[in-house]
């Protein structure tokens, strides 16, 4: 936790420390106030102000945070460990030694020194101060960056343990490729990084709720619809199912124009509640913010057992995904389990990583990006591989400067393309099937295909 930002609030203390201790049993937390001073010099600060008045204040403020949200959690010392870092860290002879290495590592290799330079500089123009010598404050600030990386270099030794997880909110670019070795050919299989987004951070309300009578007595989802006349909608964009142009703010995709007809025929008003991440359909859907997910779901294992599913529009086979230059290499990669997967967060990217590649490094996506942004991430060289339907890559190359290839001729799963509902809502699920029936036997959904994807099947 950084002092001074503003993120880390009581209730986000509390989240992350009770989901973190349920996955891994305990958690460390790492303050760096020490280190911070030197950011504060940067802004323009003396030292002895720098490290009175705002490092070491702000660290302590944090340091009480957690020790508040343990109290409430009722997590002992053996359960959340703060690193002290004046006493425990700054004159640690092996800290001092890591601390070294990373200050020469940044030196002498190049791309790592730019990437370096370029975040904290990001962090320094973020912060609205008035900085005279933007070049000079970066030199100084870069300390902490160097101290974080010397830091968690040190930490596996220091805790007695083969790996140490680090978890933020954020992508942390680079770290995630100091450790995948994309700097110097030299993965470290002991550091991982894992991006952990509270559930407020993986959907965007488009839409109040205030009127329109959730919480009113009714049967069913269906039985508020038919009297409010309003289906409340939740979507991802997601080529070529359902697409949003944010500038414009208008819909399109097959899965848009078959909610509509349907809504239509009934005199629904369609309202686009959220746009919301995959990972989190299910809550949405719980949580009674909408009462269908207008984007294609594909019904995996995971989410059968917690959503109803309508029939299927078309079916996908999915692919493994990977640079052209790395098919060379995957065989070795695969031997030392150190394969980067792009994923989204029990998306089913999310879901083939664990059944098929399971040990190997997953790279999260945040929820909320275009569902191309796994593409991206094994375009760009921050991931090996990912998984998507062809569609959706063709779609991705068309623009992309790395045109990905599959591994294989052979589809890694072939998936239904489906609208998923709340567990229960039996009446909506077999109006929405009544629908979809009459639309596939008129040939509106083969039109619709045809339309959007060029292709004559429903096989895509």
């Amino acid at each position: 936790m950084s002092p001074g930002n503003s993120y880390f609030k009581d209730e986000e203390v509390l989240y992350l420390l009770k989901t973190v201790v349920e996955k891994f049993g305990r958690v460390g937390i790492f303050i760096a106030d020490i280190p911070a001073i030197s950011t504060y010099i940067a802004f323009g600060y003396p030292e002895n102000r720098a490290r009175r008045d705002k490092a070491i204040p702000q660290g302590n403020s944090l340091k009480n945070r957690v020790v508040k949200v343990m109290g409430q959690l009722g997590y002992t010392d053996e359960i959340v460990r703060i690193f002290d870092w004046e006493k425990e860290i700054e004159n640690n002879p092996e800290y001092k030694s890591k601390y070294e290495e990373i200050t020469l590592f940044y030196k002498n290799n190049d791309a790592f020194g730019k990437i370096a330079n370029s975040t904290t500089r990001v962090v320094l123009e973020g912060s609205n101060k008035n900085i005279v010598d933007i070049e000079k404050a970066t030199t100084i600030a870069v300390h902490y960056l160097l101290s974080e990386f010397a830091f968690l270099e040190f930490a596996p030794q220091y805790l007695g343990v083969e790996k140490v997880v680090y978890i933020y909110h954020k992508n942390w670019l680079v770290y995630e490729d100091y450790i995948s070795g994309k700097f110097d050919d030299l993965p470290r299989p002991y550091l991982d990084f894992l991006l952990l987004e509270n559930p407020y951070e993986t959907y965007n309300p488009m839409w109040s709720l205030e009127d329109e009578g959730v919480n009113e007595d009714y049967k069913d989802n269906l039985d508020r619809i038919e009297k409010t006349k309003v289906l409340r909608v939740g979507f991802t964009n997601y080529t070529p199912a359902l697409m949003y142009d944010k500038e414009i703010k208008v819909f399109s995709g097959i899965f848009y124009e078959i909610l509509m007809k349907i809504s239509q025929k009934y005199g629904w008003e369609v309202r686009w509640t959220e746009e919301v991440g995959y990972g989190v359909i299910i809550e949405g859907l719980n949580n009674k913010r909408f009462d269908i997910f207008g984007s294609t779901v594909w019904p995996t294992p995971e989410r059968l057992s917690k959503a109803n599913f309508s029939t299927s529009l078309y079916k996908s086979p999915t692919f493994a995904w990977i640079r052209p230059d790395y098919i060379k290499s995957l065989k070795e990669s695969k031997e030392d389990k150190n394969i980067r997967i792009a994923v989204k967060e029990n998306d089913i990217t999310d879901s083939i990583a664990n059944a098929d590649f399971p040990d190997n490094r997953i790279v999260r996506v945040p929820q909320l990006s275009d569902t191309t942004e796994v593409l991206k991430f094994v375009a760009e060289d921050r991931a090996d591989i990912t998984f998507a339907e062809v569609y959706l890559v063709e779609h991705f190359n068309k623009t992309s400067m790395v045109k990905l290839v599959p591994i294989s001729k052979i589809p890694i799963r072939i998936y239904d393309n489906a609208l998923i509902f709340r567990q229960g809502e039996v009446r909506l699920g077999e109006l929405i099937n009544k629908e979809l029936d009459i639309l596939r036997k008129s040939g509106v959904i083969k039109d619709l295909i045809i339309k959007y994807t060029g292709k004559e099947d429903t096989f895509i």
